[in-house]
């Protein structure tokens, strides 16, 4: 089967989806489903029937764990597999950069479970973490390196790390 007879096979399919569901779309999705549409032809039928694919999988993930699961995952994923990329290179900056983030992150979390009772408090505290988590470990920021820099090695490292009596 070739790429076009494939095409002409899913002709009606696309056909039913511009005119029963992306024309029921909010104006701002369907300006940038058309600007997708002038990269790639053939996807905009593809990027809204992906994008309903993906429905199931968030109510799987909420019934699992809702939103702490989601922040969690954004706080391991990512990290983790450059973790694994940072072990296999030569560089060494890249796992000074990696072990401080788990450094943070660890600290982090036992901070947010000894303060259980102030955090259940604080009101969209789950967006404020996730957006910490991505500050700490995005490549533009190199957050953790900061927040050990400041916070960490003044306060916590003298205690931690003693030097060998001479």
């Amino acid at each position: 089967m070739s790429a076009e007879s494939a095409m002409e096979m899913l002709k009606p399919v696309a056909d039913m989806i511009d005119a029963q569901v992306i024309e029921k779309l909010p104006a701002g999705v369907r300006e940038q489903l058309t600007a997708l549409e002038g990269k790639n032809p053939a996807f905009k039928p593809a990027y809204v029937v992906g994008g309903i694919a993906l429905l199931p999988l968030f109510l799987i993930i909420y019934a699992l764990g809702g939103f702490k699961l989601v922040i969690n995952l954004v706080g391991f994923v990512y990290p983790a597999y450059k973790s694994f990329m940072a072990i296999e290179s030569k560089s060494k900056e890249d796992d000074t950069q990696w072990l401080t983030y788990w450094v943070v992150y660890g600290v982090f979390n036992i901070l947010e479970h000894a303060m259980a009772f102030v955090v259940m408090m604080i009101p969209y505290y789950g967006l404020f973490k996730m957006g910490f988590l991505i500050f700490c470990y995005h490549p533009n920021t190199m957050g953790a390196t900061q927040v050990y820099t400041k916070v960490l090695k003044p306060y916590v490292v003298p205690y931690v790390v003693r030097e060998k009596a001479e």
